[in-house]
């Protein structure tokens, strides 16, 4: 299917988001952290650099831009068995419209289950309530240039405890480059959750967790391999340069047949917050499957927290 290049100003609204993003800073504990997480089975297999593939829907949290190159319509399920029996997931959809780009929507929860009030004493009281967020998006992704694809994802974010409730809007904005020089070799970049938050529980002021990543993927001549390779959450400060170069992902896809795909993958800054101190620890590390069957396709992931625990991750999707 032919894509048409973006218009001018669907140019002008995607660099402006980008500006956006890159001037704000997200320091320290935000509001809505769920967005924070990573819903897609493929994405966290590789240690969460789907970044700089296109072609999946299931991307689209990830960056939207890899909508771009849909030639049909996708689909896709992912559900998440969190630490400490927290449940999420995901829902994509996404079609090429010839003349807007790829269209898509999406859903985003995280489901934290009952919990047993208590009085000041501790005591409980009989009563129980629940905690959940989500976040519903739009997205919009075309041809920005010559190499260039871009994507945008449109959020309303709403989170309940109990009887009260937060409400936020949000932008993403993602960037790939398929470099020219090289075949099958893409740079990414993505700013996510650049907003508002309308109402929150408290009061005072509170702001989203923006974060921006730069990455790239390559698959080998000689070795059916694609690598993978990204740089997270480059808004907070803390420490200098090297403290934001030890926030890095790597990751790798192995094709062991057409219908079978085994992935790896590391994330540094997981195994930091998780590694007991002065200890060497697994956290961080992923691994998975993917397997194709007709039109669907059924995606596992494995990520360990080292004494934290572990999530295991389940997708299923599908093209039309």
């Amino acid at each position: 299917m032919k894509r048409v290049p973006a218009t001018r100003i669907q140019i002008w609204f995607f660099l402006l988001l980008m500006v956006l993003g890159a001037a704000a800073q997200s320091v320290g504990t935000t509001a809505f952290e769920f967005l924070r997480q990573e819903y897609s089975a493929r994405s966290e297999a590789i240690g969460g650099n789907l970044i700089s593939f296109s072609g999946d829907a299931n991307g689209m949290f990830v960056n939207p831009a890899g909508l771009a190159s849909l030639a049909n319509p996708q689909w896709g399920v992912n559900y998440v068995d969190h630490l400490l029996d927290l449940q999420g997931g995901q829902l994509v959809y996404a079609r090429p419209a010839t003349r807007f780009g790829t269209l898509g929507l999406g859903l985003l929860y995280l489901n934290y289950g009952d919990f047993q009030e208590t009085d000041a004493f501790g005591q409980e009281t009989g009563r129980s309530f629940s905690a959940s967020e989500f976040a519903l998006a739009a997205s919009l992704s075309n041809v920005l240039g010559p190499d260039f694809d871009y994507g945008v994802n449109l959020k309303l974010i709403y989170s309940s405890l109990d009887n009260v409730n937060a409400v936020a809007v949000a932008l993403d904005g993602g960037l790939q480059y398929h470099a020219p020089f090289s075949n099958q070799l893409t740079f990414a970049v993505v700013v996510s959750n650049v907003g508002l938050v309308l109402d929150d529980y408290t009061g005072t002021d509170e702001d989203l967790p923006i974060v921006v990543r730069v990455g790239f993927s390559k698959r080998l001549e000689h070795l059916p391999l694609v690598i993978s390779g990204a740089l997270n959450d480059l808004t907070l400060e803390t420490g200098d340069f090297w403290d934001r170069a030890k926030r890095f992902s790597v990751g790798g896809e192995f094709d062991i047949s057409e219908q079978v795909k085994f992935r790896l993958g590391y994330n540094n800054e997981v195994n930091d917050n998780v590694r007991p101190l002065g200890r060497r620890g697994f956290g961080g590390m992923t691994a998975g499957l993917g397997i194709a069957w007709k039109s669907f396709r059924f995606d596992y992931a494995y990520s360990a927290y080292g004494e934290l625990g572990s999530q295991n991750r389940l997708a299923i999707s599908g093209g039309f």
